[in-house]
């Protein structure tokens, strides 16, 4: 910021704002010439063509005027410049009576508000109305307050001249503290003595024969004489105008009574007939009873005068006192309730909303009334009677020292059982769904923890229990015998067939419980296998012997089987029905090699191979059972020749000449020579067979030819 001057130009006089009337004004100025503006003869505080907040002053001496009460009706100010607008510019006015510094301006009066259109050298004249009345010794400071222009681009500077003035002018401006103007400062010490603030106040006159009420004057008739009829503070003559005349003890210049003149300019005094601070009443007399009393209060209890119907009357409505509110002695039953009751309703009845010791009818006000059956002065419970007044026990309704609940009686199922603990298994009384309580949460003492009786079948597993499911259904996985569902825990259940409580055998039911008997799966007496199952064959047989040859059962491999393992009784040990080829040698059997083949050491006829056996083997041309010669077959098996048939069978056969090639042996039996009618039969049908195909199969080839 920095101090800036205006700039010089044409000088102008601008228009009043307001009307004002100026007739037998007494105007008050410090300037020579009071009319004029010098247009770029100001400064202000600011920068950048605008004006920070300023603040201008001049002091008038209107006591030292002989002016020490009027009225302010106008003022007047110079505007050097105002752009940027318009604005709004301030007035402000205080008293002072030391130096002229900012902390001993004392504000009065209500702040104007002016707003200022552009301009140049023009004086503003602002009329207050009403007017501002001032009373003082003091000397009267103007201020001319302008606002800071940085937000709103806008400058103001105060009109001034170089024309002369009585006194200072002033400047202030925190803005430019850096100058030292942040205290009010005359403008010649700030280095502008040619800066005379144009400035003039408008103030009436009392004794100009001429009423000027915004002045406050309501006469004036050309004197400054008392009581006649226009005093000399230019009022009316009366009570109240601030002059003391004929038939007034006072006159403070109000209305205002207790200020030590009253209203009616009597001094300010009980019995005056004027009710002042202090008083209630005042009926200009200080007699008591008539409805104002002597120290001028409404005749009533607690003002201090004991009148008709009071025994009593300390000045107060405070009760407790010794004088109650009712301006009777401090007491029970006086109607008052003071320190120490809660009510009094005048008597010493009780139950009756107001007992005896003025506490409400209540449980717990020490007095028993009504339906209480105690009253020990308090709400306390478990001393024997409890707050509801009944005495202290499980029932009451009041939980005491041992109860969790008491709702009033002793009825169990309700919500709180009959011993005033909450309905619960373990409290010791059986409530509903309980068949037994026993107060403790220990299991098998005969009442379990979930309050049934001790036995299988409650849901609470104890002592001699294996398992515990709450029920007594066998086979669900826990027995009716408190035992897992189990062969051998002495219940029977599916698919057991018996369970004797144990996994022994052979004592009635085995340890599968299955009653014993072949196919259980027990090995029992008399058994020699169980399997667990009536199959035969599959290494124990049904009747639990070991699959064998001899075990009565036939099985695969077997022809029969007769339970034993002799040989010849129709079923041999070897399990073949008894015969020649079954591999056993029996009565009647030389041999028995198990099969049919002839000429491998045992013949077919379970005979050993030899010439003799009745079985033609290899080497044989016949047998014929026996070693006797001469019945066709000798003993060495050779068919025997009986002559000339017999040689010529052999010939024949050599030279093929017909004939079978078998010799008819009377007495003795048809043979054929393996050797030799066979071959030749087996090549004459070979030739036959070769020769039937050969045709057809020539005949294919020449018609594939074609």
């Amino acid at each position: 910021m920095m101090i800036k001057r205006g700039f010089f130009g044409v000088l102008c006089v601008g228009a009043l704002l307001g009307v004002t009337s100026i007739a037998n004004a007494a105007p008050i100025t410090q300037n020579t010439d009071p009319n004029t503006v010098d247009y770029g003869n100001s400064v202000a505080c600011g920068g950048g063509g605008v004006t920070a907040e300023n603040s201008y002053y001049r002091v008038f001496d209107l006591f030292g005027l002989g002016i020490p009460a009027s009225g302010i009706r106008s003022v007047q100010f110079g505007v050097d410049e105002s752009a940027g607008g318009p604005q709004d510019v301030f007035i402000k006015f205080y008293t002072l009576n030391s130096t002229m510094v900012q902390a001993n301006l004392v504000p009065f009066g209500p702040i104007y508000t002016v707003t200022v259109p552009d301009q140049q050298a023009s004086l503003i004249t602002v009329p207050l109305n009403p007017n501002l009345s001032f009373d003082t010794q003091d000397q009267i400071v103007v201020e001319i307050n302008s606002p800071d222009g940085d937000a709103t681009g806008t400058a103001f500077y105060i009109g001034s001249n170089a024309a002369g003035q009585s006194a200072p002018s002033y400047i202030r401006s925190e803005a430019c503290a850096a100058f030292g103007l942040a205290e009010i400062t005359d403008l010649a010490v700030a280095g502008f003595a040619d800066m005379h603030i144009v400035m003039t106040l408008d103030v009436g006159a009392c004794g100009d024969g001429t009423a000027e009420a915004d002045a406050g004057e309501t006469c004036d008739d050309g004197n400054t004489d008392d009581g006649d009829g226009c005093d000399s503070n230019c009022t009316a003559t009366a009570c109240g105008n601030g002059v003391k005349t004929a038939g007034e003890a006072c006159d403070d210049g109000n209305e205002a009574s207790g200020d030590g003149c009253d209203v009616n300019c009597t001094v300010t005094a009980c019995g005056n007939n004027v009710v002042t601070a202090g008083e209630v009443c005042d009926d200009g007399n200080v007699s008591d009873g008539d409805g104002c009393d002597s120290n001028c209060t409404v005749t009533a209890c607690g003002n201090g005068v004991v009148t008709a119907g009071e025994t009593c009357d300390d000045g107060n409505t405070v009760s407790g006192d010794g004088c109650d509110a009712n301006c009777k002695p401090t007491g029970c039953g006086n109607g008052f309730v003071t320190a120490g009751e809660t009510c009094d309703d005048g008597n010493s009845v009780d139950n009756d909303g107001c007992d005896s010791n003025c506490t409400p009818t209540a449980c717990g006000n020490g007095v028993m009334a009504g339906t209480e059956t105690c009253d020990d002065g308090n709400t306390a419970n478990g001393d024997g009677c409890d707050a509801n007044c009944t005495p202290t026990g499980c029932g009451n309704n009041i939980v005491t020292g041992g109860e969790l609940c008491d709702d009033g009686n002793t009825v169990g199922g309700d919500g709180c059982d009959g011993n005033c603990l909450n309905p619960a298994c373990g409290n010791g009384f059986v409530g509903v769904g309980e068949t037994c309580d026993d107060g403790n949460d220990t299991n098998g003492d005969g009442c379990d923890v979930n309050c049934t009786a001790t036995a299988c079948g409650n849901g609470v597993l104890t002592a001699g229990e294996v398992c515990e499911d709450g029920n007594t259904v066998d086979g669900d996985g826990c027995d009716s015998n408190c035992t897992p569902s189990i062969c051998g825990n002495g219940i029977t259940t599916a698919p057991e067939e018996c369970d004797d409580g144990n996994t022994d055998d052979g004592d009635g039911c085995d340890s599968n419980c299955k009653l014993p008997a072949c196919g259980n799966a027990i090995v029992n007496e008399g058994e020699a296998c169980d399997d667990g199952n009536k199959s035969d064959g599959d290494g124990c047989d049904s009747d639990c012997s070991v699959t064998a040859c001899g075990n009565g059962i036939q099985t695969l491999g077997e022809e029969c089987d007769d339970g034993n393992n002799v040989d010849g009784d129709g079923c041999d040990a070897s399990c073949k029905s008894t015969g020649c080829g079954n591999g056993v040698v029996t009565d009647g059997e030389d041999c028995d090699d198990g099969n049919d083949v002839d000429g491998d050491g045992c013949d077919s006829n379970c005979s050993a191979t030899a010439c003799g056996n009745g079985v033609e083997t290899e080497g044989e041309q016949c047998d014929d059972g026996n070693t006797t010669a001469g019945d066709g077959c000798d003993a060495n098996c050779r068919v025997e020749s009986n002559g000339e048939g017999g040689a010529g069978g052999a010939g024949g056969g050599a030279g093929g000449s017909a004939g079978s090639g078998t010799e008819n042996v009377e007495g003795g039996c048809d043979c054929t020579v393996a050797g030799e009618s066979d071959a030749k039969t087996s090549v004459g049908l070979f030739g036959a067979l070769f020769a039937a195909l050969l045709v057809p199969f020539r005949r294919r080839r020449r018609s594939a030819r074609a």
